[in-house]
């Protein structure tokens, strides 16, 4: 199996843990969740800036170490998830709490106008600081104008 597919199939089935977990879950409160909101914000903020360091810095290890660069974590994020990449406008949504664990309903308008919706894996490291664990992405109905 190749860096690609074994990366992919990771990802694929934390998301749908993700997923599966937000249903289960319970409201995040405010005060978790404007910090996970923030970091968040600070990343797509940080794409938009072409700032790569910065926003590989809001991922967890364990994705850093996944892509050891912030180049090939920039790569994966520009053909994965160009909507978040390139996001024109972006807000939150609904959140989750279960465990340690925060899920954050993004809803994006990507390039073009179209709305997608965006489920952020949050957890604090050890230092304290929200890290991105893993995002997936749904495309929206609707074209924003």
């Amino acid at each position: 199996m190749t860096f690609v597919s074994k990366t992919a199939a990771t990802l694929l089935t934390t998301l749908f843990m993700c997923f599966s977990a937000f249903a289960q879950s319970t409201e995040a409160p405010l005060e978790l969740r404007s910090g996970a909101q923030a970091v968040i914000d600070s990343q797509i903020s940080a794409f938009r800036a072409q700032d790569h360091a910065k926003a590989f810095s809001h991922a967890a290890p364990s994705l850093q170490k996944i892509f050891g660069s912030t180049d090939r974590f920039i790569g994966m994020v520009k053909n994965g998830y160009g909507a978040i990449y390139k996001a024109r406008n972006w807000d939150f949504g609904r959140s989750g709490m279960q465990n340690d664990t925060l899920y954050q309903e993004v809803n994006i308008i990507g390039p073009f106008g179209k709305n997608w919706s965006a489920l952020y894996t949050m957890k604090k490291g050890s230092d304290g600081v929200w890290r991105i664990h893993g995002v997936q992405m749904r495309e929206g109905n609707a074209q924003s104008t």
